[in-house]
């Protein structure tokens, strides 16, 4: 029988402890498919910009912000998002998250024009953010802690199968071109997806407050998503308009809204202990180095798949379904380090797979650049190249997310998991930004001679990746002694 938390009575905990295994079961359904559709739009995209592009006759900063509008926005109100289901309720945000998306993912099927779609794209992204924090919430709220270990395997499991099936459906359905809609589709396809998981949400989810429900710190989401967007605005837009005073004053201006809005947070966590990000945080080690980590290594994928979209489509001519099958080794390579190597290896080598993982990803970078070169394709080598990426990210993703998070206090747990989140998205915001700079301006004649310019920013954030995993290693072998 699941039990209700202490002190949580009239919330989505006491509602749910009444439920039966069955409605359990259907429930989770319900927010399983909003999770797997927010992993399916993220993956499909990629697949989708020479198309979008090429169709609305979009420019190179324009196709970048369709996929870092999303992140930044997700990664900016994650947070936000989350402490709403705790005051609001997590099935009332589910259900206004969940429609939202759905409706912004029919803005973006049918945007007429490129503007139309950025703008799209950053709203679906704001609508993510108020939708994913309560798919884990609601789970721990509906299953009682020792079951809730097989529902996350369960979820993992759908991330690994999600990420495999996005680019796949997306090539397939771009090809396909039913009704002349092409990569519309890719978007379109969330709308039947998403009415079932609200109308389910509906009868099903628990109904209720949260439990320590925490107000949001607005001014704090406000100056964060100013100065991610003052930062990304620049590097994305610069290089395209010639580098105008504005953008390089908007660039500067960063640094001291980085120094306000480190001001603020200090003095908000001091007078009401409500800060949208604890500083705190920070003075643990762990968590210092492990987001180190992450703003490093989590750059790198976003980027390389970028690049590799316009290498092989528009460079070397692949479809879109092509390009789909073409990009699946990538994870299967992540599954398959998630599942089997990654665990072995972290019993014989604790964090320091990590640096596995970016050995790993160095070698598949130089070897996807020589299965591409001179615009002539080698197939197999590109597979083994593909596999190897996703092979290590997913030796790098679960260590690291394990290592910074290990020694929260349960506390602060909710608000480090999501800071982490965060960090992911906006540092592959950051790496679509920046591998986007050097590759669409790097005045070479060919894509595949771009990439290798490419290369050189690859390899800085791994060298900084490995000196942070060393740092980081070096404190998970202090604390154990």
């Amino acid at each position: 029988m699941h039990q209700a938390v202490p002190g949580a009575e009239g919330s989505a905990y006491a509602a749910a402890a009444s439920f039966t295994p069955r409605r359990r079961l259907l429930a989770l359904v319900a927010v399983a498919l909003a999770f797997v559709m927010d992993l399916l739009d993220t993956t499909i995209v990629n697949v989708a910009i020479p198309s979008i592009g090429s169709t609305l006759g979009a420019g190179r900063a324009a196709l970048e912000w369709i996929i870092a509008g999303y992140a930044m926005a997700f990664a900016v109100l994650l947070i936000v998002g989350g402490r709403l289901g705790d005051s609001q309720g997590y099935r009332r945000m589910f259900l206004l998250g969940i429609a939202l998306f759905t409706i912004t993912s029919m803005a973006c099927g049918l945007a007429p024009d490129a503007l139309t779609l950025q703008i799209a794209r950053v709203l679906q992204g704001a609508s993510a953010a108020l939708m994913v924090p309560q798919v884990m919430a609601l789970v721990q709220v509906m299953y009682p802690p020792e079951q809730r270990y097989k529902v996350y395997t369960v979820f993992g499991f759908l991330g690994g199968f999600s990420a495999a099936l996005g680019p796949i459906v997306g090539g397939l359905l771009i090809d396909a071109n039913w009704f002349g809609l092409g990569w519309r589709l890719t978007f379109l396809i969330n709308l039947p997806i998403g009415l079932f998981s609200l109308f389910a949400g509906l009868r099903l989810l628990p109904p209720g407050r949260g439990v320590n429900a925490v107000k949001v710190d607005v001014p704090g989401a406000a100056l964060s998503v100013l100065l991610l967007f003052m930062l990304l605005a620049p590097l994305i837009e610069g290089p395209a308009r010639g580098w105008p005073p504005a953008l390089i004053v908007a660039l500067a201006a960063s640094i001291p809204l980085a120094w306000a809005t480190v001001r603020y947070l200090a003095w908000r966590q001091a007078a009401r202990s409500d800060a949208l990000v604890p500083l705190s945080l920070f003075t643990r080690k762990k968590v210092a180095l492990g987001l180190a980590c992450t703003l490093t290594i989590n750059p790198l994928l976003p980027g390389y798949l970028l690049v590799m979209t316009f290498v092989l489509q528009t460079g070397i001519g692949l479809s879109a379904s092509q390009m789909a099958y073409a990009c699946a080794p990538i994870a299967f390579g992540a599954m398959a380090a998630i599942t089997m190597m990654g665990p072995r290896l972290f019993k014989l080598l604790g964090v320091r797979v990590i640096m596995v993982g970016l050995s790993v990803t160095t070698i598949s970078l130089c070897l996807a650049g020589w299965s591409v070169h001179g615009g002539v394709l080698q197939y197999w080598p590109l597979l083994a190249a593909q596999f190897g990426m996703g092979l290590g990210m997913g030796l790098c993703g679960p260590q690291l997310s394990n290592a910074t998070l290990q020694d929260v206090p349960m506390s602060e747990a909710g608000v480090a998991a999501g800071l982490l989140t965060a960090v992911q998205q906006i540092a592959a915001a950051l790496g679509v930004a920046l591998a986007g700079l050097v590759f669409f301006h790097s005045q070479v004649s060919q894509y595949a001679q771009a990439y290798l310019k490419v290369l050189p920013l690859f390899g800085v954030l791994i060298l900084v990746a490995l000196v942070c995993a060393h740092q980081l290693a070096k404190v998970m072998d202090k604390n154990r002694r």
